[in-house]
């Protein structure tokens, strides 16, 4: 049994669980957000082998001793019931979340692709941009900062090539421009801490490591951030070896089996690391390139 963390609407979660389903394998669906309103769940922690099961609206029960494999493409979150008083909602949150966190941890066999563990530290980008430099991998000069004076300090070292984006991700980078320095920008600044780094010129990859496969390709992109081109040319390269060793020791650091990483390459020929992902997206850069991510991941998940 293999399980799928996804949501209903996740294109690249869905795309799996089918292709995975075509091929005879059995497959359970799991979006967090119908726990506890229409998934049940049974936990036996002193059982070691059958710590639980789950159990489907339309009945189907499956042990969690016979999940081998999962692959975790987005845990949308808890949904609370809108019925729930308001003052109650924050503990509901927290036994909700107690018991997904649980579940997640008492699955015996399971071979995760990627553990809650890795995509949690995911979230901290300065740690993981911090571990790749301690282990010598290039990584652009960066500085996270809610201190006007210091955030003035990084743009006039770097003579004004500095690009901006959360600390967690989840918005496009922009560059940043003198006009960022006025009072009402930097007043919004002091509620929250941004990433600022040196702006890397020269060619986008992206690599993609599925357990040994390794991918990569250039994206012919003409914005600073190629996801604001989204018909750009992709095109397959072959990377330097002591870049693919690089590459594979991110992966390591951060515990991924699965990763899409990104890399500048500079005019000077320089490999530079912006960050490496637990979860990409895939099936549009499959389908540019011919690379069978789709099927090295379903191998990684069967095995």
């Amino acid at each position: 049994m293999i399980m799928i963390i996804g949501s209903e609407g996740d294109f690249h979660a869905k795309h799996i669980f089918e292709k995975l389903q075509a091929q005879g394998v059995a497959c359970f669906y799991l979006d967090t957000r119908t726990f506890p309103k229409s998934l049940r769940l049974n936990l036996s922690p002193k059982d070691r082998q059958h710590p639980g099961t789950l159990i489907t609206p339309e009945g189907q029960e499956v042990a969690l001793e016979s999940i081998q494999s999962v692959y975790w493409r987005y845990h949308h979150g808890i949904e609370i019931a809108p019925t729930v008083p308001v003052e109650v909602q924050s503990i509901i949150y927290r036994e909700i979340e107690a018991a997904l966190g649980s579940l997640f941890r008492l699955m015996p066999n399971a071979n995760w692709v990627n553990s809650w563990a890795a995509v949690e530290g995911h979230k901290f980008k300065p740690h993981q941009l911090s571990l790749m430099a301690q282990a010598g991998i290039p990584i652009p000069d960066t500085l996270i900062s809610n201190d006007p004076d210091a955030i003035r300090r990084f743009f006039d070292k770097h003579r004004g090539n500095v690009i901006y984006k959360p600390v967690a991700g989840g918005a496009h980078t922009a560059k940043m421009k003198p006009e960022d320095f006025a009072p009402e920008r930097m007043k919004d600044l002091a509620q929250s801490p941004v990433q600022f780094q040196e702006m890397i010129e020269g060619a986008d990859i992206r690599v993609y490591l599925i357990g040994e496969d390794f991918f990569a390709a250039e994206i012919k992109a003409e914005t600073l951030d190629f996801r604001d081109t989204p018909g750009a040319d992709i095109a397959c390269v072959e990377l330097p070896n002591k870049v693919k060793e690089q590459c594979r020791k991110a992966a390591q650091l951060m515990q991924y089996q699965f990763t899409g990483i990104d890399i500048k390459r500079t005019p000077r020929q320089e490999y530079i690391f912006l960050e490496a992902n637990p979860s990409p997206m895939f099936v549009h850069f499959e389908n540019m390139t011919g690379y069978p991510i789709s099927e090295s991941l379903m191998n990684l998940l069967r095995r």
